[in-house]
């Protein structure tokens, strides 16, 4: 079976290198992107399964992002968890408005992230398989 792929989304380049050694160590692929823009190139050039995403970006922020990728059909099906300073419940019912499929405030231990990540990928392969035709 192929490794997973991760594409983590943050302007930050010390929290990608947080996440991407802590992803790798669980077996993943991680590639990055630091603005909006590249993040959407990177969705269609990629593929990943997941995409880890910040809110507070240049270019385009984490909620447009995450509502381009929920409204398309090739790729609505990638799970989108929101990793980010903006804590407060607007923040939150806004990313879970977009269509987020998680929502992770910033400073957290990256070993909690990638469980999180796990469950949800879990949780998305668990709902495909259930609702495609055999």
């Amino acid at each position: 079976m192929p490794k997973q792929k991760i594409l983590v989304v943050d302007d930050h380049a010390e929290m990608i290198e947080l996440i991407e050694a802590s992803f790798q160590l669980r077996g993943f692929d991680v590639v990055s992107a630091s603005n909006g823009q590249e993040a959407l190139a990177k969705v269609y050039q990629e593929k990943p399964d997941l995409v880890l995403l910040d809110v507070m970006m240049p270019l385009l922020d984490g909620y447009e992002i995450c509502q381009t990728l929920k409204s398309i059909e090739e790729t609505k099906h990638i799970p989108v968890i929101f990793m980010t300073v903006k804590g407060n419940e607007a923040d939150i019912e806004r990313g879970f408005e977009v269509r987020a499929d998680g929502y992770v405030v910033k400073p957290f231990e990256p070993a909690e992230l990638t469980e999180f990540a796990e469950k949800v990928l879990e949780k998305t392969k668990a709902q495909r398989e259930k609702s495609s035709p055999n």
